[in-house]
């Protein structure tokens, strides 16, 4: 059997199978308000908090995981866990009902809270740092699929240099932005 395996059940629901140390787990990837989230269904997981970290952890390092992302078009670091695997201190201060994932439910509060404590520069420059995080991921990714024998002309290849390009030239753009006032 393979380490990991995938089927996609429909545009936003995806089954995964991944082996860790020698045990068999099921997971389910969906997008949920535009957001992508990872769901184990294994008890065991589900129950032991620190497995589950170790298990998602090594799937995230996964190669084979990481070129189904890149092939549905999902980015990895803006994957969710439905079960909170490192909860703060306020989250677990609060009320369960109020909090859900470490996040606020209202997703108002969270952009005035966000806009509140950041200026523009500010913003702009954390979206520059995750479009570098991703030329990074993605260009080592792409020098992973050279040494396999990928190259240009193969359609995956080519997916995922076209994605670099994308997001070369936003950060261009955003460097543009920062140099008008």
């Amino acid at each position: 059997m393979l380490e990991f395996s995938f089927e996609i059940m429909s545009d936003s629901n995806i089954n995964i199978e991944y082996i860790y140390g020698s045990e068999l787990f099921k997971l389910n990837l969906f997008l949920k308000n535009g957001s992508w989230t990872i769901h184990p269904f294994d008890g065991m997981l589900l129950q032991n908090r620190e497995l589950c970290k170790l298990v998602i952890i090594d799937l995230f390092k996964n190669k084979y995981f990481q070129i189904m992302l890149a092939k549905e078009n999902i980015a990895l670091s803006s994957l969710r866990t439905s079960i909170e695997l490192e909860p703060s201190r306020e989250a677990e201060a609060s009320n369960p009902a109020e909090r859900r994932g470490g996040r606020w439910d209202d997703p108002i509060d969270q952009t005035e809270e966000f806009i509140g404590n950041h200026s523009i520069e500010e913003i702009i420059q954390i979206e520059h740092d995750l479009l570098e995080q991703r030329v990074t991921f993605y260009g080592d990714l792409l020098k992973k699929m050279f040494m396999d024998n990928y190259g240009p002309g193969d359609y995956e290849f080519d997916k995922v240099q076209s994605l670099v390009r994308i997001f070369k030239e936003s950060q261009g753009k955003m460097i543009e932005l920062t140099n008008t006032k």
